[in-house]
């Protein structure tokens, strides 16, 4: 759909705002209040209507609200100071002037097919997938899941005609809808993933201070304040009220070893028992089994290996595997899972690739999938409603499951869901909301000055520094999507478009002259002309793709060919050929040296290619630091712990560069001037537990 008026065009499908046949850039948030303001053409909204449809209810000043459509204006206004289509209603709020009108355009959306889905943000890789989960909800938008669908008659009614187009058939929660908010906590830094207590009306939820906490336990008894339960060295990644009476909690012994257990705290007597580990690298969610008295968690052999659901008898001990995923390439396996109210079933998410997401209802009695079905993507908020209805959650909304029907059903469009819990009534629901804003900075090789590269109130990551100049690349989801943007040296900057939709960008890598871009892109391989500003698909037999680096006027990338993760290059000519057979996960290289980090073996390993010889370079380097590293001349930098070093390659002589306060920057790329280099930081990451009322 699309609202046009005057010069003005509001495309609400690709999320594009179009002025004078030119793309603006826009803040999410800026461009939900114009199509707000396109949903209710000439007509004067208050700011309080405005902080409850488009803030959803968060607290936010007027004052916020005029600097809002302030900022609006100056996209669309030919004159924000004197302004044609954004209007002050005097003691009111605002008006858009036009009558915009609407066209609906015919897509690819609009054609019968199986699959719409986007995919995370979970990763996709498990070197991703060990990053510390916050509570927060816009990293990427996802479409759904649709069925099959038959021919719509006119006569149809329009909410009907949308039902069937979208999912092909109803479901008993097909009036399932969202009719009010409340906030739970209103804590200042992070709260988050809140279980609640019926038995004695009090929620236990993880808290974080700032950016640069650890998250602890806090738990709120009826209307009393929130009081913290732990205050230690340790990283808490999940907690919940069993009905033994008891508390249980997932945590990490740090954010650098990582090691998980799960441990049994007595509030009565403020005791912390450690029950059993969860493994190296693990965040797992938990949920208790009151009919047979067990614990069930995520947890994996090791980095490299795929999510398997386990339970853990608490009078016995017996730790027990309950699901088998898919072993076949770098897959997240089963991520996301939930018990019924009756603890028969364990309703659980599996990955599945470039493919959409499966669910799969598990027997309790004997570990036995009665179900498996096409689901929807990305899921980070899943619980059970009733004996038949699972209420599911990702960053396009809220949706029901009939377990019965195997039919999916939108409840409410959205970004406003995310973790899924239990509320005080059967009708309610308990979540978070939250906001983060990242952006990257440079950092100086010699002193502490901190210079911002990019200025976003959205999530701004992966930083790539050309070779010959300051050209910057760099992903962000500022304007509602994920995208891939260019700022050259002297400051102005540009989207490379890309023709589909962006699900999970690995690595990117500029060309020698700094005139290409390389991308893997949705594991696929892409060469952007910035010149021509066209993306080219390259290497097009290779569809599980995942790093990729120009070595001279080569292109060396991993991919996975036959269930094993190599490198390969590819010469001026398109020629491909494969570079190592004993595994490759990321790569980096000069002449005819190259360094790159394996799958499933800790370590840095350089190659000759006249030799064939292969040695270590570092021996610990961690497998999940497949993307913390770059070769800049004869130096790798490389982020290790909370420092950001460099190893010289002729003298082997190390250095520690920087050393972090605080959390440590996911990705970092050093200059070609080796003066300078440039790193994610998340300047603000607020969020609060809510609650949500169902009706019929």
């Amino acid at each position: 759909m699309r609202f046009l008026f005057g010069d003005i065009v509001v495309d609400v499908e690709q999320i594009a705002l179009i002025k004078d046949d030119k793309c603006i850039e826009f803040e999410p948030r800026i461009f939900e209040l114009l199509v707000y303001f396109c949903q209710h053409p000439q007509e004067a909204i208050s700011r309080e209507e405005l902080i409850a449809k488009v803030w959803r209810g968060r607290i936010v000043s007027d004052a916020a609200i005029n600097r809002a459509v302030g900022e609006l204006r100056k996209l669309i206004e030919d004159n924000p100071s004197s302004p044609q289509w954004i209007k002050t209603v005097s003691k009111v709020g605002y008006r858009l002037t036009a009558a915009p009108v609407i066209q609906n355009i015919p897509s690819e959306n609009n054609k019968p097919q199986s699959d719409l889905a986007e995919s995370d943000s979970l990763d996709t890789h498990p070197a991703e997938n060990d990053e510390i989960a916050t509570p927060t909800n816009n990293r990427h938008k996802f479409q759904l899941l649709g069925g099959k669908r038959g021919w719509i008659f006119a006569a149809l009614a329009l909410s009907v005609f949308f039902i069937y187009k979208l999912y092909g058939s109803t479901s008993s929660a097909d009036n399932l809808r969202v009719v009010g908010w409340q906030p739970v906590t209103s804590t200042l830094g992070n709260a988050f993933n809140a279980s609640y207590d019926a038995k004695t009306g009090s929620l236990v939820y993880l808290h974080r201070t700032g950016t640069d906490a650890s998250a602890q336990l806090f738990i709120k008894q009826a209307d009393a304040p929130a009081q913290a339960i732990t205050d230690d060295n340790y990283y808490y990644t999940d907690v919940l009220f069993a009905g033994d009476g008891f508390i249980y909690a997932s945590r990490l012994n740090n954010l650098q070893q990582r090691q998980c257990e799960i441990v049994k705290v007595n509030l009565a007597a403020m005791a912390f028992e450690p029950i059993i580990d969860c493994g190296e690298r693990v965040v797992t969610q938990l949920v208790f089994d009151e009919k047979k008295r067990r614990l069930i968690y995520r947890s994996r052999s090791s980095i490299s290996e795929p999510y398997a659901i386990y339970s853990y008898q608490l009078d016995t001990g017996r730790k027990q595997q309950l699901t088998h995923p898919i072993q076949t390439g770098n897959t997240v396996g089963d991520y996301m899972f939930a018990i019924s109210p009756n603890f028969k079933t364990l309703a659980v998410i599996e990955y599945n690739g470039d493919e959409t997401d499966k669910v799969k209802l598990i027997s309790l009695n004997d570990n036995s999938i009665i179900l498996t079905a096409d689901f929807v993507d990305e899921v980070y908020g899943m619980v059970w409603h009733s004996a038949d209805i699972i209420l599911v959650a990702n960053s396009t909304g809220l949706f029901s499951f009939d377990v019965n029907h195997h039919t999916l059903t939108v409840i409410e469009h959205g970004d406003q869901f995310s973790r899924l819990a239990k509320g005080d009534t059967n009708q309610t629901v308990i979540t978070e909301r939250s906001q983060s804003t990242v952006n990257i900075f440079s950092y100086a090789n010699q002193g502490n000055k901190l210079i911002p590269l990019t200025k976003s109130s959205g999530i701004n990551l992966n930083p790539i520094l050309g070779n010959k100049s300051n050209v910057l690349a760099f992903t962000s989801n500022r304007t509602g999507k994920e995208q891939i943007y260019i700022q050259a040296e002297q400051g102005g900057i540009s989207i490379a478009a890309f023709d589909e939709k962006i699900t999970y960008i690995a690595a990117m890598a500029f060309s020698s002259e700094d005139n290409q871009l390389v991308a893997s892109i949705n594991n696929a391989l892409y060469r952007y002309s910035l010149k021509n500003k066209k993306w080219q698909k390259i290497a097009v037999g290779f569809t599980k793709v995942h790093h990729v680096a120009y070595v001279e006027k080569r292109i060396m990338f991993s991919a996975e060919v036959d269930g094993q993760w190599n490198i390969w290059q590819m010469s001026p000519d398109n020629t491909v050929t494969q570079v190592t057979t004993n595994g490759g996960y990321s790569v980096q290289g000069s002449n005819n040296q190259i360094y790159y980090t394996k799958f499933n073996h800790e370590g840095l390993y350089q190659l000759d290619l006249m030799t064939g010889v292969e040695s270590t370079i570092i021996e610990s380097f961690p497998i999940s630091g497949w993307r913390h590293w770059q070769l800049r001349d004869n130096t790798i930098y490389y982020l290790m712990g909370k420092s950001y070093k460099s190893l010289n390659l002729t003298t082997l002589e190390q250095k520690i560069i920087y050393n972090f306060k605080g959390r440590t920057p996911n990705s970092c790329n050093t200059a070609f001037s080796h003066d300078f280099f440039a790193c994610e930081k998340i300047e603000s990451d607020t969020s609060n537990v809510w609650k949500f009322q169902l009706s019929n």
